[in-house]
């Protein structure tokens, strides 16, 4: 949110400048971006960037692969439980499968 509000602000007072100044100051502020854009060390910096980005981006989905494999896995687990624990014939007080209660899980 932070992020967004500095780029507002920072574009309402490039366009207010911008608009005082003339074409003339324009054309000299967007050549001076060009430059700069185009320098390499800047490209270098930029590409370091997104190379690091890159490899985070790939660390966060393992991560979430080793999460979701253990949650899986537990989930598993919980009904295998449950199901050997109800056993394959049904007693007096089990309820046909059609009556059981359902809980809602949260969603966020």
């Amino acid at each position: 949110m932070k992020g967004k509000a500095i780029f507002l602000i920072a574009g309402a007072a490039g366009y207010v400048l911008g608009a005082r100044a003339g074409r003339e100051r324009y054309d000299q502020i967007s050549s001076a971006v060009g430059r700069l854009w185009g320098n390499p060390k800047v490209q270098q910096r930029v590409v370091d960037l997104e190379d690091r980005a890159g490899d985070l981006a790939k660390q966060a989905g393992s991560v979430a692969q080793e999460k979701v494999g253990a949650a899986a896995s537990s989930v598993a687990g919980t009904v295998k439980d449950k199901v050997s624990s109800n056993g394959s014939g049904s007693s007096s007080g089990d309820q046909p499968l059609g009556e059981q209660h359902h809980t809602r899980m949260p969603t966020d």
